[in-house]
C-alpha cells in the first residue's frame, strides 16, 4: 500500500490530483461549504478546514464542527449552505457530511451542486423538516446508503420535474431507515419500514411511489 500509483497511498506532490473545498463553521452556528479558503471577515469563524472534494471519507474528524465537546460538536451545527461557487467541482463525494448533526434544521444551497457521487450517511440523523434539491442533478450518483436514515423530523423532499436518478451503477440500502410517518411524498405515498431503499428517492406518481414532491 504504500507506494505510488494504482493500488497506493502515497501522493506525488508532483501529480497531485486531489480537489478540495472549505467548511467556514461560524459562531451562529452555520457551516459554509465554498471553494474559497477565504472565511467571511465579517463573521465570527469557531474553526475552518478543507475538505477533499474527491475522497471518500468512512468516519468522522475531517469537518471543523466534529469535535466531541464545547463549540465545534457536532449539535451545534443548525444550518448549512453550500455556496454559489461550488458549481466549479465537476466530482463531490459527500459521505457523512453532516452525520449526526442532530440540531441541523436548514440545508441551502444543494442546487450549487453537480457530479455528486456518494451520499453515504450525509444527513442522517439531521432536524430539518425540509430538504430542497431542486436544481440538483442526481444523473451522476452512486451511492445513497442511509443518506437520509434517521431523518425522523422529515417531511417533505422537493425536486425539480426533471429529477430522474440513474437506471444503473447506483446503490443504497436504507436510504430511509428510522423516518418517520410525517415523510410524505407528493401524492400521498406516505413512509413506511419496509420501504427505506434509495428507490423511494424519486418523484410520487400513481405508478411510482416515491418520496419526493414536485412544485
Amino acid at each position: 500500500m504504500c507506494k505510488l500509483g494504482a493500488g497506493g497511498v502515497l501522493t506525488d506532490p508532483n501529480d497531485d490530483r486531489r480537489t478540495w473545498f472549505w467548511a467556514h463553521y461560524y459562531a451562529d452556528g452555520e457551516g459554509v461549504l465554498t471553494a474559497t479558503s477565504t472565511p467571511d471577515a465579517t463573521r465570527e469563524l469557531v474553526a475552518s478546514g478543507r475538505i477533499c472534494a474527491i475522497g471518500k471519507y468512512v468516519g468522522l474528524g475531517f469537518t471543523p464542527w466534529d469535535g466531541v465537546t464545547g463549540p465545534t460538536h457536532r449539535q451545534h451545527l443548525t444550518s448549512a449552505t453550500f455556496a454559489a461557487d461550488m458549481a466549479t467541482f465537476s466530482y463531490l463525494n459527500l459521505n457523512y457530511l453532516f452525520y449526526s448533526c442532530t440540531n441541523l434544521a436548514s440545508v441551502g444551497g444543494l442546487g450549487n451542486l453537480s457530479g455528486v457521487r456518494s451520499m453515504r450517511y450525509t444527513f442522517s440523523s439531521c432536524a430539518f423538516a425540509t430538504i430542497d434539491f431542486r436544481g440538483f442533478d442526481p444523473s451522476t450518483l452512486t451511492d445513497l446508503f442511509y443518506t437520509l436514515s434517521g431523518c425522523s423530523r422529515l417531511t417533505t423532499i422537493l425536486a425539480d420535474a426533471s429529477w430522474a436518478l440513474p437506471t444503473s451503477g447506483i446503490t443504497g440500502s436504507q436510504c430511509f431507515y428510522s423516518c418517520s410517518a410525517s415523510l410524505v411524498g407528493g401524492n400521498g405515498t406516505a413512509w413506511a419500514s419496509n420501504k427505506t431503499a434509495y428507490t423511494y428517492f424519486r418523484i410520487d406518481t400513481a405508478s411510482t411511489p416515491g418520496y419526493i414532491t414536485v412544485l
